[in-house]
């Protein structure tokens, strides 16, 4: 993915209905003074916690798809980015897990990109 001029890599994850990108990579890109109040999310385990803030109107870059997000920073070193339901709603995307790929939609003319998807079993 790119963000500011950056190449991160990072995941995308079905079960997260929002987008979180790590402290670290926050301070590591110069975009600290982008970060807006403080919130509060809940985990994939149901667990209620606290994001250190929430940056809004962030351009990511996948394949040729440039779009605006919104991303808690929380502090994490499992992951520099993990793009969630938000992001996938956003693009348009079909996850297509059996070929291993996203369909995106790119641009007015609703052109399909198909990107690779490393399936990963996290049970």
């Amino acid at each position: 993915m790119g963000i500011n001029q950056a190449l991160i890599e990072g995941l995308v994850d079905t079960r997260a209905s929002m987008s979180i990108m790590a402290t670290n990579v926050v301070k590591e890109l110069g975009i600290m003074h982008l970060m807006a109040s403080h919130e509060t999310y809940k985990t994939t385990f149901g667990i209620m916690t606290q994001a250190l803030r929430r940056i809004i109107k962030f351009p990511v870059k996948v394949g040729g798809i440039i779009c605006q997000m919104i991303f808690l920073v929380v502090d994490t070193y499992s992951y520099d980015l993990l793009l969630g339901l938000d992001f996938l709603i956003k693009i348009k995307a079909i996850v297509d897990v059996e070929k291993g790929v996203i369909q995106v939609r790119n641009g007015l003319k609703m052109e399909v990109e198909v990107l690779p998807l490393n399936v990963m079993n996290m049970l």
